[in-house]
């Protein structure tokens, strides 16, 4: 099953007003695998940046010199996805997965949108993975103890997954191998 884990750093959290700042994705089909991984530097340095550069790491300097415009992020991401997918085909699409699929496919489809592209569904199953669900799912049947939060950092140092956390590219990682040791242990259970 075609599936394209994905995860963004923000400039806030609602998708509507902020913008992406890093993009990764992890295209995977069996053995087919592709990564990409974009920052993008926003029109206007939001005012409250210095909390992000804090919590992420990136520099507003470093997204000055490494980050492109956020039509150039939207048309080599579809690039990487129509290499990957027939978005004239209906029965050819890829599921959305990430840690906490909602907050990442709002901006995914916002990108979209502002790129005057309203077929996000061409390329991607309605129905997406969303690994903090799996995190439920996987308490729910006791093979994961209840933690004090649900981060995908906090998943991760229970099940002795290195992670970086806020660096997209190490976030998806983190979240799929957070997916797949829980999927062992949900339905391999006895």
């Amino acid at each position: 099953m075609k599936t394209v884990w994905i995860d963004v750093e923000t400039t806030g959290l609602d998708h509507k007003t902020c913008q992406i700042i890093e993009l990764a994705a992890l295209y995977e089909n069996g053995d087919d695998k592709s990564t990409f991984h974009k920052y993008c530097k926003p029109r206007i340095k939001p005012d409250n940046f210095s909390e992000i550069e804090e919590l992420t790491g990136i520099t507003w300097a470093f997204l000055e010199e490494n980050g492109i415009t956020e039509n150039q992020l939207y048309k080599e991401f579809t690039e990487l996805l129509s290499q990957k997918i027939d978005k004239y085909d209906k029965s050819d699409k890829a599921i959305f997965a990430a840690f906490n699929a909602g907050f990442d496919n709002e901006f995914i489809r916002e990108l979209f949108k502002r790129n005057n592209d309203n077929y996000f569904g061409s390329w991607f199953h309605s129905a997406r993975l969303d690994v903090f669900s799996t995190v439920a799912m996987a308490y729910r049947f006791g093979v994961l103890p209840v933690q004090i939060n649900n981060k995908n950092e906090t998943i991760a140092k229970v099940l002795n997954i290195e992670l970086k956390a806020h660096s997209a590219i190490e976030d998806i990682k983190a979240s799929r191998q957070i997916q797949i040791i829980l999927e062992n242990k949900i339905f391999n259970r006895s």
